[in-house]
């Protein structure tokens, strides 16, 4: 058991690693406070309330093409990801059953944006495009308040 949990973490630092360097960013200097692994145990995203917006990604692989258009996405779209406060946390080893990946009952690619007060923003199917994920939060009401203090 303990031998898949590890696994599990590895693929999951991997496909966070893959985020970066597939788009051609040196492995040593991926943005880890950007892209993190999905902890197969994690079972809820309360440390990010109110504090972040969070962009999870469910793979059945990190060689999956939905993934990897995601994957180019963020790297792409960083700052606008930063400007937001978005976490984005990527799971892409469905054999490990992962808690939030049972949650939200995801088999397949899934793409999710959680808002700031927990609750679910955007659930698609499919790689969600930088400018509809940009749009959706800018039109937000917290947002809305944070774009007029800056």
């Amino acid at each position: 058991m303990e031998g898949s949990m590890i696994s599990g973490m590895k693929a999951g630092i991997s496909a966070a690693m893959l985020c970066a360097v597939g788009a051609g960013v040196n492995p040593a200097m991926a943005d880890e406070s950007l892209i993190e692994p999905l902890v197969v145990s994690r079972g809820d995203l309360s440390e990010y309330l109110w504090t972040n917006r969070v962009v999870l990604i469910f793979a059945p692989s990190a060689q999956d093409p939905d993934y990897r258009v995601a994957s180019e996405m963020i790297v792409e779209r960083r700052s606008g990801l930063r400007e937001r406060d978005i976490v984005v946390l990527a799971e892409t080893a469905p054999e490990q059953g992962g808690v939030l990946r049972v949650k939200f009952g995801v088999d397949g690619f899934r793409m999710l944006l959680i808002g700031k007060d927990g609750g679910i923003k955007m659930d698609e199917p499919a790689p969600i495009p930088a400018e509809t994920l940009f749009a959706t939060i800018d039109a937000m009401p917290m947002r809305q308040r944070e774009m007029g203090e800056n």
